[in-house]
């Protein structure tokens, strides 16, 4: 897809044990490295082992694979016992959560990492999700594997790549995942239009990147499945403007299809902000919501604004939320006069 990966590259783990955090003591320390031969001071009782497990999920977040099972001294029928009593609960096929079953965040990515071993990290939704551009995990965490061929399986989407340019890994909460401008060429490539438009905004308003960013991963990657649609979308206004409500975007996607010039977004305006600016026709538009314009001081520094705007030469337009989402027909009329005058 772009750049080969170097082994020594130090952005991706050299083997599955990268993906988890390093056992708690050096005994434990031998029993993971001895490739199952636990020290005798684990081995001798049932409680030792189960204390050298606890240890390893605890730097997890309460998970365990079967291989530190194992090397803990926990056999097949051990394991099995552990599961019926409830001490263990299957997150995946061979990785397991210690406790009462409850996985704390980020705990199902983990154990996605874990099961997909060396050369593996978040992407698509799951990446977009862990850099906060999108507000529910998916159903499948989504994983990209480097050079290997892996199935999916029920709740883990296995995508293959064949190479990684360093520079859009990130390491995040103790995990691997692409860096958030990666992530919207990967969603690109599965996503719906909209939902590629939605991780855009959010991950510019939260600066996760900038639109200068999102060039250099296109750059980079092309020809690849999802640039051409990427590539459309980041030459939308609409889509790259920083919208801060669902009223917004739905009042710059009317402006946009109705044929009206696009407004400047989010302009520095003195010590205040204007929504939406059309400089050379002087006329602002501020949006109006119950959440975010209630309360007398709240009204107060909206009048404080508008005073400013008018003395500025701007004719001032102030729809609510409502207005734009159920009324756009008259909004954009409105709009389509003042912008006229």
């Amino acid at each position: 897809m772009s750049h080969d990966l170097r082994p020594e590259n130090p952005s991706l783990a050299p083997s599955a044990a990268a993906n988890s955090a390093p056992p708690a003591s050096s005994a434990e320390n031998a029993a993971l490295a001895g490739g199952g031969g636990a020290s005798a001071g684990l081995t001798v009782k049932a409680d030792g082992r189960d204390l050298a497990v606890a240890r390893i999920a605890n730097r997890q977040r309460t998970l365990v694979t079967s291989a530190q099972l194992a090397a803990c001294g926990l056999s097949d029928d051990a394991i099995s016992y552990r599961l019926k009593t409830g001490r263990l609960h299957v997150v995946f096929r061979g990785v397991y959560s210690m406790g009462c079953g409850v996985l704390p965040p980020l705990a199902r990515e983990l154990a996605a990492l874990l099961v997909c071993g060396e050369r593996s990290l978040l992407s698509h939704r799951s990446a977009a999700c862990v850099w906060g551009m999108r507000k529910a995990p998916p159903e499948e965490v989504e994983v990209s594997v480097v050079g290997r061929c892996l199935d999916s399986r029920n709740g883990l989407r296995v995508h293959r790549i064949k190479a990684i340019d360093r520079r859009e890994l990130r390491r995040h909460e103790d995990l691997w995942v692409s860096s958030p401008a990666r992530a919207v060429l990967e969603l690109a490539a599965v996503g719906t239009r909209q939902e590629l438009i939605d991780v855009i905004d959010a991950g510019l308003a939260l600066r996760r990147f900038t639109p200068g960013d999102l060039q250099l991963v296109l750059a980079r990657n092309r020809p690849c499945r999802g640039a051409a649609r990427m590539a459309e979308v980041i030459a939308d206004d609409t889509a790259m403007a920083i919208s801060r409500s669902r009223a917004e975007k739905t009042l710059l996607r009317l402006i946009r299809d109705a044929g009206l010039p696009m407004p400047e977004t989010n302009v520095p305006f003195g010590r205040f902000e204007a929504d939406f600016v059309w400089r050379k026709q002087r006329v602002i538009v501020e949006l109006d919501s119950a959440t975010y314009h209630s309360g007398p001081g709240v009204f107060q520094r909206d009048h404080d604004k508008d005073l400013v705007f008018r003395a500025a030469g701007f004719d001032v337009m102030r729809p609510t939320c409502a207005h734009v989402v159920h009324q756009g027909p008259r909004v954009l009329m409105l709009l389509t006069r003042a912008l006229a005058r």
